[in-house]
């Protein structure tokens, strides 16, 4: 039975592995993104159910991410994951329809957000 793809958008390499390795056996496929130009990419050439995104990133943060997607259409469930939880951004990103917030590097729950993420997005069709 298919468990949907995932991708995870984060600046530091390390992070990215850690969560690739935790991750891998709650997604058919798990995609990574080292900034939100490259979030992007993915998301225009892989078909993607649920997304993970640091919020803070530089040449693109994670709510440009989200709300250049949502722009074309694209209502893919978003957890937003952050060690710096700029109010003023989390707030934005709400307004886009975020999935859920999650706190660096706690990974309590992380599993139970990402399963939740990825059924609703496979749920919804999401190419």
């Amino acid at each position: 039975m298919s468990k949907g793809n995932l991708l995870i958008v984060d600046d530091e390499p390390i992070i990215l592995k850690r969560l690739k390795f935790n991750l891998e056996d709650y997604a058919d496929e798990v995609y990574t993104a080292e900034n939100g130009l490259e979030a992007l990419e993915v998301l225009k050439s892989k078909i993607v159910h649920c997304v993970i995104c640091d919020i803070n990133m530089p040449k693109m943060n994670g709510v440009e991410v989200i709300k250049s997607i949502r722009a074309e259409g694209n209502e893919v469930p978003f957890i937003f994951y952050t060690a710096h939880g700029n109010q003023d951004l989390m707030m934005e990103a709400v307004k886009y329809g975020a999935f859920d917030f999650l706190n660096k590097p706690n990974l309590d729950g992380l599993e139970d957000v990402v399963s939740r993420g990825l059924h609703e997005g496979f749920n919804r069709g999401m190419k």
